[in-house]
């Protein structure tokens, strides 16, 4: 297989995709692209291609005009997955999408993900197997695509591109959030960054300057109710000072203040990694006001630090530094009002020999009533994405050429695909993974009373179910209703 289309597949799945740079193929430019949305995916085909979900199982599955195929299929296996066990279960599910198709042996890509490369009959064909682990079980996606081998170099940007397209949409529980209408925030203290934020919440912050080279990036964002808090940065985290016999000597222990000059004053304090101190953050300062601190999840990200730090090579701006980082989900108590939050936080550390100094280069979060958990974190993911560094402040604040902007922006891009990655979206996702599972081993369908809002478990096999007043459910083949008296239940994917 080419490697355009091989890379994409050994990350469309990972908690961090990273699409890199993508060029349309001849021909297909975006008035030739059309969008698709349907059963909880939204993706972008050539005009002409198809695009169906099967609905008992949530598999996507596109067909080209020239025996392109690709498939989107998400998967629960009861118990532990690992590299070891995977293959087999790779496999299976390549044999049932194309069961005269020959693979090769299926290779680990990182500990959660494997892929396999084939041909089935005169068609190339690869799969790419990903998953997390949740109590429940191993739930992850299978990505497939095939495609004739004549000319296929003419369609490896195509199928790219229609796989970086995929997009898992709404929330995973099937809960309706609200539309929101976004508009761009200024920095009003020294016009240094400007983010999209809902009409009607209410913005404060901006960049605070402590000193000509000490600048704090903060912003707060809440909801017109209060109730959802959101944050980027904290004006309040100093630059780190490594403890060291110098500074102990000269009085300076870990918990003082210790200044260098030009103004700037750093806190005397050991290192923490980006997931020690995420953890640190949210029991010192996020959670405040709640009780009953739980952390659901704890996990450390090398691979947001492999994006950003390719980031910054690729845009000669990197130097030689060590960045961790790592993301917190957690549960606690807002007053009598069951809560739920996420922080992301990544540190930075530069260090000479019998010195050192580290800060904290990345940090986002928010914490929020159960309910509006997801709509909290939609709404940080689109702030964190859109925000713009001003370009003329970048180079006048450290004279530097003005690309500043574009590392920003793509940085912060990688942090946004973080976020749309949280224990919060991947627990929703996990649950309905399962629960179709449920219902497939059952033999039975999820449908809604749009009358009542009550759901029902009916017996699957039919097209369409009806109810009437006296609550009795018939399935049809048809969307013929059966009398005056019934009207039709919703099917849920």
């Amino acid at each position: 297989m080419r490697k355009a289309i091989t890379t994409l597949l050994l990350v469309a799945g990972s908690c961090l995709v990273i699409w890199g740079p993508h060029q349309a193929c001849s021909g297909q430019g975006s008035k030739d692209w059309v969008a698709r949305k349907d059963a909880g995916f939204s993706v972008e085909v050539p005009r002409g291609w198809t695009v169906r979900v099967e609905p008992k199982w949530g598999r996507l599955e596109i067909q080209g005009t020239a025996r392109e195929q690709l498939i989107v299929w998400p998967v629960f296996v009861p118990g532990p997955l690992n590299t070891a066990a995977a293959p087999s279960v790779l496999a299976k599910l390549a044999a049932g999408l194309w069961p005269d198709a020959r693979w090769e042996a299926a290779q680990p890509v990182s500990t959660v993900a494997i892929r396999a490369r084939g041909r089935a009959g005169d068609r190339l064909a690869l799969c790419a197997l990903t998953w997390v682990a949740s109590p429940k079980g191993s739930a992850g996606y299978l990505y497939a695509v095939a495609a004739p081998e004549a000319g296929y170099r003419l369609l490896e940007d195509t199928l790219a591109r229609v796989l970086q397209s995929v997009r898992v949409t709404g929330d995973p529980s099937g809960a309706q959030q609200p539309s929101l209408n976004y508009v761009r925030w200024q920095d009003p203290r020294e016009n240094a960054f400007s983010v999209e934020v809902p009409t009607g919440w209410k913005m404060s912050g901006g960049l605070f300057r402590f000193a000509s080279v000490d600048t704090r990036l903060a912003w707060e964002l809440l909801s017109p109710d209060g109730q959802i808090r959101i944050t980027g940065g904290d004006a309040e985290l100093p630059t780190f000072s490594l403890p060291s016999q110098t500074l102990a000597i000269a009085g300076f222990h870990e918990g003082s203040w210790y200044s260098p000059g030009y103004g700037l004053n750093m806190l005397v304090q050991r290192y923490l990694p980006g997931v020690a101190f995420a953890r640190w953050y949210v029991t010192q300062k996020a959670t405040r006001n709640c009780a009953e601190l739980t952390f659901t999840e704890t996990r450390e990200r090398p691979d947001a630090v492999q994006a950003i730090n390719a980031i910054h090579r690729q845009s000669g701006s990197y130097v030689s530094t060590s960045l961790t980082a790592g993301e917190v989900a957690f549960t606690c108590r807002q007053g009598d009002q069951p809560a739920k939050g996420y922080y992301f936080a990544g540190t930075q550390l530069t260090q000479s020999p019998g010195s050192g100094i580290w800060n904290v280069e990345y940090l986002c979060g928010f914490v929020a009533p159960s309910d509006k958990a997801a709509l909290a974190q939609s709404v940080l993911n689109h702030v964190v994405q859109s925000g713009q560094t001003n370009p003329q402040w970048a180079a006048t604040q450290q004279n530097i050429a003005a690309n500043t902007s574009r590392i920003v922006s793509r940085t912060q891009e990688e942090v946004s695909r973080i976020i749309n990655d949280t224990y919060w979206n991947r627990q929703g996702t996990m649950d309905e993974l399962s629960r179709r599972r449920s219902n497939a081993t059952l033999g039975v369908e999820d449908v809604i009373d749009s009358a009542t809002g009550r759901e029902i478990k009916v017996e699957s096999g039919s097209n369409h179910y009806w109810i009437d007043h006296r609550g009795t459910i018939v399935g049809t083949e048809t969307d013929t209703r059966p009398n005056l008296d019934f009207r039709q239940l919703i099917r849920l994917p």
